[in-house]
């Protein structure tokens, strides 16, 4: 067998590792991408949990103080936690469903200040049910509600 022949499988394998090398990468960001989004499903579920806890404690006439600050503390660790939840290529480019607007990863420093501002909010919210006030807990939570709203209005599209 001439030495050009011999070549040319080692040409092909070589071919074939550089076409298959950006796949595997495209198939790994995939499921890195599903992975963050089922993260990011999941934890905004036990925020949205924890929103019903307070809103329900706030509006009954025996308002449970323990169950409030237990949930306030879960949105206050969501508020912290999530900024971790959205990592360049995690969103709708990828493919997987979600509700994470472009602007999300093309106005980084807007949607960091929406964060923020839920950060800063949610805080003051574990504050207020760390005091035992309901008053105090169910004005704080009205503006940890505006803080949501500021940034879904922007960042999240209406459910279907």
């Amino acid at each position: 067998m001439s030495n050009s022949l011999r070549r040319k499988p080692a040409l092909l394998v070589a071919a074939a590792v550089a076409v298959a090398a950006p796949l595997g990468a495209l198939v790994a960001h995939d499921d890195h991408a599903q992975g963050i989004y089922k993260v990011r499903h999941d934890e905004y579920h036990k925020l949205g949990d924890a929103f019903k806890v307070i809103r329900d404690q706030v509006r009954a006439s025996s308002p449970d103080s323990a169950a409030i600050k237990d949930a306030a503390k879960v949105v206050s660790d969501a508020s912290v936690n999530q900024f971790k939840w959205f990592p360049e290529g995690s969103g709708p480019k990828t493919g997987v469903k979600t509700r994470a607007k472009a602007e999300i990863w093309s106005k980084p420093q807007d949607f960091d200040a929406a964060q923020k501002l839920f950060a800063e909010e949610a805080k003051k919210l574990n504050t207020a049910a760390g005091s035992g006030d309901v008053a105090q807990v169910r004005s704080q939570f009205g503006e940890v509600g505006k803080s949501c709203k500021n940034c879904h209005d922007t960042f999240r599209t209406p459910e279907d």
